[in-house]
């Protein structure tokens, strides 16, 4: 995304505007008599299932009266307790009141207890925040919460007719309130869990019929806009485009259960999502973390992607994503060469371009720092630092500008932008390997500097080589400021990588947790170990380390001196040697 423009900002201010005068609309009794009436629902089965999964560890937390959601941790003593106090975070309150962590209940106790605590929690929330909260009812957390109740409905739906109609009336009110809001939504990802939730309501739920037809009307109209031809959501972040592949796996096979045509447009849009979640897999399994992703639901994924048949051959180019793609039979790396993506889409997105990560089948070794919604806000903004990255950074400052406060955040949101378009990446193959080419300018209007970027990997996958370079471009007037600007090149280590530096401190040893060993060496520059921080598997943040390269540019350099010029490799240590 470039800079924003005045009618951005004129469109940002009407929306805000509109969702204010919203916001103080659903607090009147008026419109909870006018748009919450209506019939209590009622659930048939087969009941949908949560495609992800639950983590029994937590779910036995939670049944031990300690909630930890968002990196912070609220004990209790009762269910209601649960509900009566502060929580310790706003991230905390948003995962709390999404009611996610429901599957994780499951997953611990046996149908009993499960259903017994979930209908506990149920049960109390619906006590304190049923009729209206502000907070509560933000469509985001709604969307989410409808969709975990709607998971749940094997303990909630069950039992004691009285509750389950109370039940069922509150899931009712809460999806005519999410119909409401649709033409007050952020563009983003919030319309996609929206409709699916409308639609996976509409399909279960006997009397709310249309629901289904607005959810999947809603859905066809936001994947249109959002799911990019290649396959990639709009934010250019994996995550989104793998739950999305999930969730639509996901309402297919309720449709198909409950004997129910699926639309072709769901077909269409898995047909484009699954070979884009596969081209951005590692060996391992996980998501390479990019633009606000982590490494994703590896068994949730799994499930949702059809077996890859030894016909198919995988795309190594995202064009309209803007990845590329370095395979070989015994390493992989993903190379970031986008800019920041547009509009709304762009409230998460980082500061990454010209980012990369690389695996080879024993393990990760150079990745990004990550994001996962689990962890505490006060990682938010340095996640989506350049610094947060394995790329180059000059002066400490992030190639992209990251909105965090001020009038224009509230106006546009959180988001990232660029000054100016990225350029296209270019790709040569030849019988050695294969070299990945790319550039962005901006730096050039604070620094007068391009920064280009080669990365070459061999047939073998056990040799990449790259070039970093700063340039003044041709066309840019030369400075009479002299002066050396300070420029830094990070490469994020994966936790399981242990480093150790050379005497000479121009390379260092990296071990696999498996023993296979890798160099990495800078000839012309020394290098250190830094402490590094991963994010991208949730909390807690695990410790690691990442190598740092310095240097000082000629601020009216061609990129081919040695001030301006870094060359590194990464080799595999040859024991047989």
């Amino acid at each position: 995304m470039v800079k924003p423009k005045l009618a951005q900002y004129a469109r940002g201010a009407l929306l805000r505007l509109r969702q204010a005068a919203s916001d103080e609309w659903h607090a009147m009794p008026l419109y909870r008599a006018v748009v919450f009436s209506g019939p209590a629902p009622i659930l048939h089965k087969p009941w949908p299932k949560r495609p992800f999964t639950p983590d029994p560890v937590h779910g036995e937390d939670i049944a031990d009266g300690v909630l930890q959601l968002a990196g912070k941790r609220l004990s209790f003593d009762s269910i209601e307790d649960a509900w009566a106090q502060p929580t310790p975070s706003r991230a905390f309150a948003s995962s709390l009141h999404s009611f996610g962590w429901l599957d994780d209940v499951s997953a611990y106790a046996n149908h009993d207890e499960a259903a017994a605590l979930t209908r506990g929690h149920v049960d109390a929330w619906i006590n304190k925040y049923g009729r209206w909260n502000r907070f509560a009812w933000n469509e985001a957390i709604t969307a989410e919460r409808c969709l975990a109740w709607l998971g749940a409905a094997a303990y909630l739906f069950s039992g004691n007719a009285v509750d389950i109609s109370t039940r069922l009336d509150s899931l009712g009110r809460q999806l005519r309130h999410l119909k409401s809001v649709i033409p007050v939504c952020d563009e983003n990802e919030t319309k996609l869990w929206i409709a699916i939730a409308l639609a996976t309501a509409g399909t279960c739920l006997f009397g709310m019929k249309g629901f289904q037809k607005t959810g999947l009307d809603l859905l066809e109209l936001e994947i249109g806009k959002q799911v990019l031809p290649d396959g990639g959501h709009g934010s250019r972040n994996p995550q989104i485009a793998a739950r999305l592949m999930v969730e639509l796996d996901a309402l297919s096979t309720l449709l198909d259960q409950q004997t129910m045509m699926v639309p072709s447009f769901i077909r269409q849009t898995l047909d484009k999502l699954q070979p884009f979640v596969r081209f951005c897999m590692m060996a391992t399994g996980e998501l390479a973390p990019f633009n606000g992703g982590g490494v994703g639901d590896r068994l949730a994924i799994r499930q949702a992607l059809p077996v890859l048949r030894k016909s198919e051959t995988p795309f190594l180019f995202a064009p309209h994503s803007k990845y590329q793609r370095l395979q070989s039979k015994r390493s992989t790396l993903l190379f970031d060469c986008g800019g920041t993506p547009l509009g709304a889409q762009a409230s998460n997105a980082h500061a990454g371009t010209l980012s990369f990560v690389f695996e080879t089948k024993s393990g990760n070794l150079i990745t990004n720092c990550g994001w996962s919604a689990d962890l505490s806000e006060q990682w938010r903004y340095p996640s989506r630092t350049s610094a947060a990255h394995s790329t180059l950074i000059i002066d400490d400052m992030s190639s992209s500008r990251v909105l965090v406060k001020g009038l224009a955040t509230k106006l546009l949101g959180p988001i990232a932008y660029d000054r100016e378009d990225a350029f296209p990446a270019r790709r040569t193959e030849n019988d050695d390997g294969v070299w990945l080419s790319g550039r962005h300018r901006e730096y050039v209007s604070r620094y007068g500097l391009q920064h280009n970027r080669r990365l070459f990997l061999d047939k073998t996958g056990f040799d990449l080589r790259g070039e970093d370079s700063l340039e003044r471009p041709v066309g840019v007037k030369k400075t009479q400021n002299l002066q050396p600007i300070a420029y830094v090149l990070r490469f994020h280590l994966h936790p399981n990588v242990r480093a150790s530096m050379a005497r000479d401190h121009c390379s260092a040893l990296l071990l696999l947790e498996n023993g296979e060993g890798w160099r990495f060496r800078c000839d012309q520059a020394q290098i250190s170990l830094e402490p590094s921080i991963y994010l991208a598997t949730g909390a807690p943040p695990k410790r690691t380390v990442q190598i740092l390269i310095t240097g000082a540019a000629d601020p009216n350099g061609m990129g081919e001196e040695p001030s301006n010029c870094v060359r590194w490799s990464l080799r595999k240590i040859d024991t047989n040697s």
